[in-house]
């Protein structure tokens, strides 16, 4: 194999949950492309890193300095969903079931893997929650981490740091099984968890 697919299989395999083989036959699909997309697909990727990339005020991903979903005046402010990935987020957006807005925490609490509640977000979400209390006393922190166990341990360390603002904490319902992901689980399963909240 030639030196050039080979750094292309290299590079695909650093992807996490692509080993060797999954590399290669993306790269094999990928010479079947046109030239322009080919050519757009390598500036999305060379360009990826300039400009705003994640969202100031909740860690989505962004083109400007708030994502679409920050910036939106028809979204609830004083609702906050908090997920752990921006894949969650993106599962829960396609239910259409919730109008407020998230927080991405970039994680979840798991000391065996090195990620501690200080490399999370969760210093940026008390911040943003005081921010909204000055506003107004009717905020509702939504805790939508998944139903495991680095979720449930996320979702209790946040629920003691967010006690003293004397906000409305509520949890997913539990229309996800156990040992399930949010970002995985089907609408009809996340529109009722949202619904059915406490």
């Amino acid at each position: 194999m030639s030196n050039k697919f080979q750094k292309l299989i290299e590079h695909f395999s650093k992807l996490p949950g692509i080993g060797p083989r999954q590399a290669t036959r993306l790269v094999l699909a990928m010479l079947e492309w046109p030239v322009a997309d080919l050519e757009e697909f390598s500036a999305m990727i060379a360009g990826i890193k300039n400009g705003p990339t994640f969202c100031k005020e909740c860690f989505n991903f962004a083109e400007a300095e708030k994502c679409a979903i920050c910036a939106s005046i028809k979204r609830d402010q004083t609702r906050i969903a908090v997920v752990e990935k921006v894949t969650d987020l993106e599962s829960m957006e396609k239910t259409g079931a919730f109008n407020g807005v998230y927080h991405v925490l970039g994680g979840a609490i798991n000391p065996a893997n090195g990620s501690l509640p200080e490399k999370l977000k969760i210093a940026e979400l008390v911040g943003r929650i005081k921010k909204l209390k000055k506003l107004t006393p009717d905020v509702e922190v939504i805790l939508a981490t998944n139903p495991n166990t680095h979720g449930e341990t996320t979702a209790l360390y946040l629920e003691e740091e967010l006690r003293p603002l004397k906000v409305k904490i509520t949890r997913l319902a539990r229309g996800l099984a156990s040992g399930s992901s949010v970002e995985y689980a089907d609408e009809i399963t996340l529109v009722n968890a949202l619904k059915h909240r406490r």
